[in-house]
């Protein structure tokens, strides 16, 4: 059976995209306009990642046409201008709605072309961007009337639903040793909706069929002191099924934190 195949933009270092290899998906092409990013992509994923703004596709057609064609598109906007964090929550929103918008325009396209492949989308961003994104967007609305016609379609007929699509899930309910909510939005096509994974974990008294919620405790107690002599003790990762021998563990920062208290004292 051949891999389902995936293309991330704001690819970032890979984090959405090796869930998805882990799962067994083909990543097949990543994108970011960071040249750092992308060099630690494709060492990551053995890919070849391009930096490219991805601004250059909410004007041009033929750019978005030029995309490979996969059955997953996934995308983690930029999330500074909708972070809590930022100024309060207070920062200009323009050009973090631009590219959610952006990013949802070539979603559009290649969901409803002709002879389309796209099986499913997903998006991932801060929650605080849920209030700012529309509850639907027409073709119209995402710069795309020329081509609705030119595809027997309306501008204003619907091309993405984010209502019904979204939804805020919590990293520590799927066995993170962190708590951390985010707003995640996509469609699985043939559904016409979402479908959420169940939850794997849970606060026990909320749950108790479910394993207890992880804690940064029982990570740490995977890991031997720093400041242990080596030795052949193999440590077996907390999260993922990994095993390393202590000897080859590297501890740069705990030689950097004992240097500095050197200078201090």
């Amino acid at each position: 059976m051949e891999k389902l195949t995936v293309t991330d933009f704001f690819c970032g270092a890979g984090g959405f995209s090796e869930g998805f290899r882990q799962m067994g998906f083909e990543i097949v092409q990543g994108y970011d306009n960071w040249k750092p990013a992308v060099d630690t992509y494709n060492h990551n994923l053995k890919t070849n990642a391009t930096v490219k703004n991805i601004l250059d596709f909410s004007e041009s057609i033929d750019e978005i046409l030029t995309l490979p064609d996969t059955d997953v598109i996934v995308g983690s906007p930029p999330c500074v201008s909708f972070s809590s964090s930022n100024k309060s929550g207070q920062a200009d929103k323009s050009m973090g709605l631009k590219l959610t918008e952006c990013f949802l325009r070539i979603v559009a396209v290649k969901k409803h072309q002709k002879d389309s492949i796209l099986k499913a989308w997903f998006m991932e961003n801060v929650v605080n961007s849920k209030k700012y994104l529309n509850s639907k967007y027409t073709f119209e609305q995402l710069n795309l009337s020329d081509w609705a016609r030119q595809n027997n379609k309306k501008p204003n007929d619907v091309a993405i639903k984010l209502d019904t699509n979204s939804e805020i899930i919590n990293s520590v309910d799927y066995g993170s040793f962190q708590a951390r909510k985010r707003v995640i939005s996509g469609e699985i096509i043939s559904k016409e909706r979402m479908i959420l994974p169940l939850k794997t974990h849970s606060n026990s008294s909320q749950n108790n069929d479910l394993p207890k919620y992880k804690t940064i405790g029982k990570m740490k107690s995977n890991f031997p002191n720093p400041f242990d002599s080596k030795s052949d003790l193999i440590i077996k990762d907390p999260q993922f099924d990994i095993e390393i021998h202590q000897n080859k563990l590297t501890g740069n920062t705990f030689r950097k934190i004992q240097v500095i208290k050197v200078l201090i004292l």
